[in-house]
Formats: C-alpha cells, sequence, structure tokens
C-alpha cells in the first residue's frame, strides 16, 4: 500500500460546484511530496518507522495537509456562497429597517399635527385682547424651543462626522496634481475592520472621502497603471476636520541601464562560468510544478515607498538574468510568461555590458553558478525541489539542504559540491582566509542595495566570496583551488 494512507473518502462531502479532479490531484501533489520526503530521511536513516514520523513530525498529519489543500482551493466558490447568502440578509434587514423607520416618522408626524390642531383650537377658544394680534406668543414660544432642540441634535450629530481629505501631488509641492488615483479606506475599532469606502481623485488631485466617524483609518492608494502606496495610517479626532498631501508617482516606472559587477577574486580562469540571477518570488508553493512566480520593485517618493507589480507575460519585466563572469557581460535569461525556466542555445544569446531595468529597488536575488554546458538544462529547475546551500555555524562550514527557490547563493542547482577534507582543521580556527571566506559568504546574502536609478548610473554589485574551500566532486573546479 502507498504512504501515506490517504484517500478521496478524508475529504469534506463532496460538493456540486467541486472540479471533478481536484481531490486526486491533490492526493496526488501530496503522495509525491511526502514519498520524496520519505525517500530523503531513508538516506539518513534506513529504518522506515522512524523514517516516516520524522516525516509526519516536519509536514504534519496527511489528512489534515490534504483537507487545507482542498479547502484553500475551494475558498473562493465557498466564500463567493456565504457573501451572496449575506447580503441576501442584509439586504431583507434594510427593507425592515426602512419600513419600521418610515413607520416611526409618520406615527411622529401625525402626533406633531395633533399637538399643533390642540394648539390651534386653545386659541380660538380664547378671547383675543387685540384685533391685530395674529399668532399666540404662547405657541411661538414653544415652537421657538421646538426648532431649537431640532438645531441642537443636528449640531451633535454632525461633531461625530469628520471630513477626510486629501490633496495629491506628483513628486513634490511644485508637482501637477496627480488624477485618477483610486484610494480604499478602511475603518479599524479594537484591530477589527469596521467598514471600508472608495475614492478616485478629481482633476484638481482632490481625494475626498466626505464626512466619516472620527477614529482610525488605513489607507490604499493605487495609481492608474497599478503602483500601490500601503498602509497609510491616519486617525481623526471628534469634531475636526482630517486634510495631508501625499506626494505621487507622475508616470510608470522607467527603463533604466543596469550594470552588474561582480567581485570574485578566486574565480576560476580556464572555465566559462556564469551567473543566473533570479530576482522573484513564490505567489504559491505547493510543489514544483505549481510555482508561480511573482516580481516587485518598489521606489520612495519623498517619504512614502510605492510598489510596483511587474508584468511578467512582458519579457523586460521577468527579473531573472545571466552574467557572463570571464567577460563582464550580461543578457536577460529566457524565461516563459508562466515564470518556467527554459533551455537556453548559446549561440543565441545577445550579450551587452548592461540590461534595461524598470526604475526601483529590488530585494536580493537568488543565485546559481551554471557552467556553460549546463545552459541547455536549465529547464531542470523546474523540477528541483531541494538544494544544497553553503552556511556556516559554530562547528564550521556545511553545506545545507533548502526548499527551493530560497534568497542566497547556491553554488550549484545541478551537482552536489563538498568541502575539502583537508581545510576542515583550517575551518575549526577562528581566524585566517577560511574564516574570513565564511564572512564573506554571508554578507553575500545579505545585500539588498540593488536599485535601478534614473538620474544616476546604476551598478549593482555581486559579491561572490574566494570559493577555494569547495571543490565539485567531478572535480571540474579544480582551477579555483
Amino acid at each position: 500500500m502507498s504512504w501515506p494512507e490517504i484517500s478521496v473518502d478524508d475529504f469534506p462531502p463532496r460538493r456540486d460546484d467541486e472540479p471533478s479532479s481536484l481531490r486526486q490531484d491533490i492526493l496526488d501533489e501530496l503522495s509525491d511530496h511526502f514519498a520524496c520526503a520519505l525517500n530523503r530521511e531513508l538516506l539518513k536513516n534506513p529504518d522506515e518507522q522512524i523514517a516516516k514520523q520524522r516525516v509526519i513530525n516536519q509536514f504534519g498529519d496527511p489528512i489534515k495537509i490534504a483537507y487545507q489543500l482542498w479547502l484553500d482551493a475551494m475558498k473562493e466558490k465557498i466564500m463567493s456562497q456565504r457573501i451572496m447568502t449575506g447580503i441576501s440578509v442584509f439586504m431583507a434587514v434594510c427593507c425592515l429597517a426602512v419600513v419600521g423607520i418610515s413607520w416611526m416618522l409618520f406615527q411622529e408626524s401625525q402626533s406633531m399635527n395633533q399637538k399643533m390642531l390642540v394648539q390651534m383650537a386653545a386659541m380660538a377658544d380664547r378671547p383675543m385682547p387685540d384685533a391685530n394680534t395674529k399668532l399666540d406668543q404662547q405657541f411661538l414660544t414653544q415652537l421657538e424651543v421646538m426648532m431649537q432642540k431640532q438645531i441642537e441634535q443636528a449640531d451633535s450629530s454632525s461633531e461625530e462626522m469628520n471630513p477626510i481629505l486629501f490633496q495629491l501631488l506628483e513628486e513634490n509641492k511644485e508637482g501637477k496634481p496627480a488624477t485618477g488615483f483610486k484610494a480604499s479606506l478602511m475603518k479599524f475599532e479594537n484591530k477589527r475592520s469596521v467598514f471600508s469606502v472608495g475614492a478616485v481623485s478629481d482633476e484638481t488631485g482632490k481625494l475626498d472621502f466626505g464626512k466619516l466617524p472620527w477614529g482610525t483609518y488605513k489607507m490604499t492608494l493605487r495609481t492608474p497603471w497599478n503602483e500601490e502606496l500601503s498602509t497609510l495610517n491616519i486617525t481623526t479626532i471628534p469634531g475636526r476636520k482630517y486634510e495631508q498631501t501625499i506626494f505621487c508617482p507622475a508616470g510608470v516606472p522607467e527603463k533604466v541601464p543596469v550594470e552588474f559587477q561582480v567581485e570574485w577574486q578566486g574565480k576560476p580562469v580556464a572555465e566559462d562560468i556564469f551567473l543566473l540571477c533570479d530576482f522573484r518570488r513564490i505567489d504559491s508553493y505547493y510543489g514544483p510544478r505549481s510555482r508561480q512566480y511573482h516580481l516587485s520593485s518598489s521606489r520612495s517618493i519623498q517619504d512614502d515607498r510605492w510598489t510596483y507589480r511587474h508584468n511578467q507575460s512582458l519579457e523586460a519585466e521577468r527579473g531573472v538574468y545571466l552574467i557572463d563572469v570571464k567577460n563582464n557581460q550580461t543578457t536577460p535569461c529566457p524565461v516563459s510568461a508562466n515564470g518556467k525556466f527554459e533551455e537556453v542555445d548559446y549561440q543565441n544569446l545577445v550579450w551587452q555590458p548592461t540590461v534595461e531595468v524598470l526604475q526601483g529597488e529590488y530585494q536580493s536575488p537568488t543565485i546559481f553558478f551554471i557552467h556553460k554546458s549546463e545552459l541547455s538544462k536549465l529547464s531542470e529547475l523546474n523540477s528541483i525541489d531541494i538544494v544544497e546551500l553553503l552556511t556556516s555555524d559554530s562547528n564550521g562550514m556545511n553545506l545545507k539542504k533548502y526548499a527551493f527557490p530560497s534568497r542566497g547563493m547556491f553554488v550549484s542547482p545541478f551537482e552536489k559540491f563538498t568541502v575539502e577534507p583537508q581545510l576542515l582543521g583550517v575551518l575549526e580556527k577562528k581566524g585566517g582566509q577560511a574564516a574570513k571566506m565564511i564572512d564573506a559568504f554571508r554578507a553575500s546574502r545579505l545585500i539588498n542595495n540593488y536599485k535601478a536609478r534614473k538620474d544616476s548610473p546604476s551598478v549593482w554589485e555581486i559579491i561572490v566570496p574566494d570559493l577555494f574551500p569547495i571543490t565539485r566532486e567531478s572535480g571540474s573546479l579544480s582551477s579555483a583551488l
């Protein structure tokens, strides 16, 4: 019997709107993932029961995981059904509320009319001391009191509502009004969302939310080209208008030239080694076959940070590059519209000193060491689940396994690397060249200064530590020792 022992019967009752193959797809994916993990554990310990228990301890109950995957896949449909039910109930309640308020107003109007008729009848029965008197003074006094009460009630209600207004300008105080920007303002009470309202900036750059209850709000602002300013927190106080000026981008991020500069003192001279730099991140992940990539960059306008999500259907915005270390040249690495790596023919690559990148700031990339002969099998990266990363701790330098992809510098995605046995004693020392190499490697993983500027040359530096303690098992990096 296959392991783990899960079946379609372990899922919730089948729904009418559920895809017919969903449960089996989840079972296939989960079984494959657990089987791979079991094989890795068996390499460490041949006891199958212990290996299975370690996999369970690492990933959790497979039945619960399958249930969660099914729930994630069906969440949108389930929520849509609940939202429609909630809207129907809300509309019914609103209708009942309108009927009730109308009835109360009708009753109050009847009561007011009766009081006025009684007053008028009393006036008619009393003798009039002066022929020119048109109104009873007592009635006028009572009418004035009632009007005063209504004015006081209106004033008290208006004090609970506060105008919230933003002025949007491009870049700085002298900039043009930013028009067509969409905003969502969400009110919070006790860290819970109460309601949200939307607004669009007009031709003067005014973003007017009208009068809203005082309290704490969070605003998300989006440009017409989908660059976003999020988590802008504001607080209003009773009886006071809230106004703020926000400086916005003047247009879509422009393409600027970027030069990659590789600092590698111990690089092999006789070999053609390339660095594959991938600046993307993963949107969702249920295994290598279901990776979904995205790339975001950001830029600062005054004190605010705006985030732009790249269009992955455009080749120039995919954020994957190949660097020729020997000749210090760069080219975009071919990937498909859905983010998959493709086989690369070296003869078809166009190398240049710079590449065009959308202006903004980028997070540190995932970096691979690729040999020229490995360019033709880059598509294998699409199925890699675990890679080895050089790291160090109190016991020295080690190669540890990490889930693919992960930020950092990977020695190779295709072949294993080992630490030279004769260097183990050197690695235990607190100083020396080995310790410097470990520190340099750790520092290379923390670089986060990848900025593409419009007003100045952009040089992206990649620091590669001296790899003399490392050798491929086949010995192809022996020249680096």
